[in-house]
């Protein structure tokens, strides 16, 4: 059983995607993330990963706080939840949780509170990555159920940690109760309207996804039967075992992934194959030019010539 956690690649997208656009430039480990869809799996940590290099590069204090105002677009038109006035904010907040739980490892339940619908999403003691994933959590509640229109009591939201925890971050933070010990959110009933609060536990990622995922989260240049096993936490005999049993082969699954990667992101780049091996991870043009050869068959220039004659 593969417990590799993942999460929608638009948190690490989006992310990429603004940094970019004021011109701060990142590693090159985290490349290759703009070009992902927005709901392919990618590694759960990432995303943590790369807002801690951020924090501790940028001089911008205020960079989350800008960052929300970019984020809450994509995030709305990503999740794609009714945010009509004919829907309540309870029934937001439940569309909300509901549509994460089915793509993502979140551990989140959804709770009838008496007068008011509460999503708990429950945090260990103090670890970096929680910072981040209150901090979005948040940014995206905040324009699903409106809330700024809604700070009379509607919505109640409380985070597991001291305000000191969350940083200049806090900044962003309005109207929230900090030491909670978990992320709470809580949005009132509409009188006489009944609710459908389902089980949010719904596995719709499988072993081989989880696998996809922790292969695609690493740059082509890095990826190889051992780093994929370190990646996933095991051994690599155990990922062999747990591939052969189902029908597959490892080396494939990476020939696969690279592939895809490497003709993908040279597709992004129009066709320029060193702006590619460089977002690849691959040092020299002749290294990218043998794996990109072993695992699609053909030469770069090859393959440009060939895609243009179509």
């Amino acid at each position: 059983m593969i417990k590799y956690k993942c999460r929608p690649a638009i948190h690490t997208k989006l992310v990429c995607e603004y940094c970019n656009s004021i011109d701060f430039h990142l590693p090159v480990e985290f490349a290759h993330f703009k070009y992902f869809n927005d709901t392919e799996w990618v590694g759960i940590n990432i995303i943590t990963k790369l807002l801690n290099y951020i924090e501790n590069n940028i001089e911008d204090p205020y960079f989350f706080l800008n960052l929300a105002k970019y984020f809450v677009k994509r995030v709305t038109e990503f999740t794609k939840i009714d945010l009509s006035d004919d829907v309540d904010i309870a029934q937001k907040l439940i569309d909300f949780t509901m549509f994460y739980s089915q793509v993502s490892d979140l551990n989140w339940v959804t709770i009838d509170a008496g007068d008011y619908i509460g999503l708990v999403a429950k945090r260990n003691p103090i670890e970096r990555a929680s910072k981040y994933d209150d901090l979005f959590v948040y940014l995206s509640v905040m324009q699903i159920l409106n809330f700024h229109k809604e700070v009379n009591g509607n919505i109640i939201i409380e985070l597991p940690f001291e305000c000191g925890f969350y940083g200049y971050n806090v900044a962003i933070l309005e109207n929230v109760k900090f030491n909670c010990q978990n992320l709470s959110i809580f949005a009132k009933k509409t009188p006489g309207k009944q609710y459908d609060i389902r089980p949010l536990c719904i596995e719709t990622i499988t072993s081989l996804d989880r696998i996809h995922a922790a292969a695609k989260s690493m740059i082509p240049a890095e990826l190889s039967v051992d780093t994929l096993a370190i990646a996933l936490g095991m051994s690599t005999r155990s990922l062999q075992r747990e591939v052969k049993s189902m029908g597959l082969c490892v080396k494939d699954i990476i020939k696969e992934v690279k592939a895809n990667r490497l003709k993908l992101v040279l597709k992004k780049n129009q066709d320029n194959i060193k702006v590619t091996a460089y977002e690849c991870g691959f040092k020299s043009l002749a290294i990218f030019s043998r794996h990109f050869s072993n695992n699609v068959g053909c030469c770069p220039s090859e393959y440009v010539s060939r895609i243009n004659d179509k």
